[in-house]
């Protein structure tokens, strides 16, 4: 299995990937996988988290959602000193990553996706 998560790659700044073209490489494989189409994942490229500035890892994210309008958001990470040939060889493993996630929020009935929300609401902690 390949290790997409360490730091042990040498891979020249020119080499390594950026968020645009992960996104890209990523869209592309998923608009071949027939069973990530019906998922219906958005993917959510403004969509950033990383306050700190460390750039140790490279974050993509997607959005899925349900009839009863609740909405998740999945992610995957890469290195962020993989070059882009690691991350090419990696890719159906992040696949098959964001599947699970999507796959696990679509198998949740829709009472459980409002106990989420609830759950998620400010003050109801």
């Amino acid at each position: 299995m390949t290790d997409i998560t360490n730091d042990k790659s040498n891979a020249s700044e020119a080499d390594r990937p950026d968020h645009e073209w992960l996104y890209e490489r990523t869209n592309e494989a998923i608009s071949k996988d027939l069973d990530l189409v019906k998922l219906k994942l958005r993917p959510l490229n403004k969509f950033n988290t990383d306050v700190t500035g460390r750039s140790e890892f490279i974050k993509i994210y997607y959005g899925i959602s349900c009839e009863c309008s609740t909405a998740a958001v999945l992610s995957v990470e890469a290195s962020a000193d993989k070059s882009r040939e690691e991350f090419r060889v990696a890719l159906p493993l992040l696949l098959g990553k964001l599947k699970l996630q999507a796959q696990g929020f679509r198998r949740m009935d829709c009472d459980s996706h409002i106990q989420m929300r609830i759950q998620n609401l400010p003050g109801s902690r």
